[in-house]
């Protein structure tokens, strides 16, 4: 009988001190702490006509998406997005002589992108992919072309709201904004949050 009792004496002291070995090893080991992302909602929508020498040219630009951070975004820091989303639309004419040139009609996807603020503006830009071209445009641009766009949410005066393209298919490098006489409105919103 004092044999039993010793047993199971030894036997509660030994589930004793497994308890607090567990105990102390989980507290020591790092606690895993939520990563912070912050969500870059964006929407824009241009549509301008300017003189380019003796030629007007009209376009039309629209698109909505989001950049996702791994971080929460500091003043003048340029960051790089871990994922997005998004679809830009962009057709340019020209109006030469009373006649009116088809020059560019794509569909691009968001695959990924930069993110910046300033107190003056927020500045977006994206690396995207050609999902629907009009082979007939004067810019052959087929599906699976890739280029960059951008979008610019100004908030005083001498950076006002603009659009810009460039890149894809031997298009040059074109920015409309309030600056050159092609209306853009830009809308950026951010958002915060853990995964």
């Amino acid at each position: 009988m004092l044999r039993l009792a010793s047993r199971t004496a030894a036997g509660a002291l030994l589930l004793l001190v497994g308890v607090v070995a567990g105990s102390e090893r989980s507290s020591a080991e790092p606690s895993v702490a939520k990563q912070t992302t912050t969500t870059i909602r964006f929407t824009f929508s241009e549509k301008g006509h300017a003189p380019v020498g003796k030629v007007r040219e009209l376009t039309r630009a629209s698109g909505s998406g989001t950049l996702t951070l791994a971080e929460t975004p500091q003043d003048g820091v340029v960051y790089t997005s871990t994922s997005a989303t998004g679809t830009i639309r962009f057709h340019a004419w020209r109006v030469v002589g009373g006649r009116v040139i088809d020059v560019v009609n794509l569909t691009m996807a968001v695959q990924s992108g930069t993110y910046r603020f300033t107190n003056s503006f927020q500045n977006l830009t994206f690396q995207t992919t050609v999902t629907k071209s009009d082979p007939n445009e004067k810019y052959k641009c087929p599906v699976g072309s890739t280029g960059r766009s951008g979008v610019l949410d100004g908030k005083v005066k001498s950076r006002p709201d603009s659009y810009s393209i460039g890149e894809f298919c031997g298009l040059p490098q074109l920015l409309y904004g309030g600056t050159n006489g092609a209306r853009a409105a830009v809308m950026v919103t951010v958002t915060r949050g853990t995964p």
